[in-house]
């Protein structure tokens, strides 16, 4: 009888691995992967988007930016022939920072909000006050008047801030002879101590209120008013602009391409640009013909023919400190935004705003200007040393006490 057999126990039986459990592991494994993925993707993402942010030098209020800030553009107030703005020259801010236009080639002046909303029209009925080419403009909110030049009608034009028709320069009574022989056109008009004082052929002209002369500044050979390119002459200067804190006078003496600055007593304190000579441009000035002094007490020159198309060093906005230094050159031209095509006047409003009357391009263009400036241009620099002279005991006919 065979003896029986010796059971081991080996425990229970080794676990089956379910069906499917590989697959499960190898999804997990990839789910995993995957979002390893995703998040040095966003991290790569994040970086990217670091390194190509907007560098600071790149802001237009950096060193080398384009200082030139378009608020609004005024092409009028509609679109048809009649309503749109035409060769305009001059430009001037009020109080409220409305801005009057000359729109010279509609025969004319409009007042507009600064964003560009139409308010009025003076000067285009006919009769009394009627316009033909205005030019400079200067508006006195405190007296609620506004003073229009226009060199083709020979007279300054003086309108009510609401529209209505004031008065004339000159008076009906004026002897014309005090005006030389190349007679009275007024291309500026600006208020200097309760007098209006006018850009004409040979000079500057101070006016009362009557309309009257009380002095003239300019040079007189043989008793009789001429133009001239000697130092103490004019020769039809375009624009003037005056500043309250120091009481200068500053002349944009455009055929002579200079720039002139005088105290309040007349004195000549210095000149800036040569004549041109055997007909040729000597100086560093092009075509003076529009002039502002800042808020920050420099003065700003639109030179009309210096033409620029990159418009940093260089350009039709040129800015001179009180002595005459040049400070800074920008404004390229052309038809494209912030750029100008034959710039004329220029005016500074509040709250930072600054006009300029682009004539060939058919409006006006209301900016801020962005600090700081470019400095001036490696060709540009060297063509101004030597342009300021300070003459020597040089000064115009006194001009007359203030208005009282």
């Amino acid at each position: 009888m065979a003896a029986p057999t010796e059971q081991i126990d080996h425990g229970p039986p080794a676990p089956q691995e379910e069906e499917g459990g590989g697959d499960r592991a190898t999804r997990r494994l990839l789910w995993f992967v995957l979002a390893l993925l995703v998040v040095g993707a966003i991290t790569l993402l994040g970086l990217l988007i670091w390194l190509l942010r907007p560098s600071p030098a790149a802001a237009p209020t950096a060193q080398g930016g384009y200082p030139i800030e378009v608020v609004t553009t005024i092409y009028g107030y509609g679109t048809e022939p009649g309503e749109v703005v035409r060769t305009p020259l001059g430009v001037a801010f009020d109080d409220a920072g409305n801005v009057w236009i000359s729109n010279t080639g509609q025969s004319r002046v409009e007042e507009y909000t600064s964003d560009g909303g139409y308010i009025r029209t003076v000067g285009e009925e006919e009769g009394e006050g009627k316009l033909y080419a205005p030019y400079g403009i200067a508006v006195d909110t405190a007296g609620g008047k506004v003073y229009v030049a226009d060199y083709a009608g020979r007279a300054v034009q003086v309108y009510s801030t609401e529209g209505g028709f004031v008065d004339h320069f000159p008076a009906d009574d004026q002897k014309l002879d005090v005006f030389g022989p190349d007679g009275f056109s007024p291309y500026d008009v600006e208020l200097v101590g309760g007098r209006i004082v006018v850009a004409s052929n040979d000079g500057l002209y101070f006016f009362d209120d009557s309309g009257h002369v009380v002095a003239r500044w300019g040079a007189t050979f043989k008793g009789k008013n001429v133009r001239g390119v000697d130092i103490g002459m004019f020769n039809f200067p375009d624009a003037i602009a005056a500043d309250p804190e120091t009481g200068r006078i500053y002349v944009a003496d455009t055929l002579n391409r200079r720039i002139v600055a005088l105290g309040a007593d007349g004195k000549w304190l210095w000149v800036s640009g040569v004549p041109d000579a055997r007909g040729r441009i000597q100086g560093f000035w092009q075509l003076p013909r529009g002039m502002q002094v800042g808020p920050d007490g420099n003065l700003y020159v639109v030179d009309t023919f210096r033409y620029s198309a990159k418009g940093m060093g260089e350009g039709h906005l040129v800015v001179l400190s009180p002595e005459g230094e040049l400070l800074s050159l920008f404004g390229r031209s052309g038809p494209t935004d912030g750029s100008f095509n034959f710039p004329e006047q220029l005016a500074a409003g509040p709250d930072g705003l600054w006009a300029v009357a682009d004539r060939e391009n058919h409006r006006v263009v209301i900016f801020r200007l962005l600090t700081p400036y470019p400095e001036p241009g490696d060709l540009e620099a060297p063509k101004y040393e030597g342009m300021v002279q300070r003459p020597q005991n040089v000064r115009a006919t006194p001009p007359p006490e203030p208005a009282g």
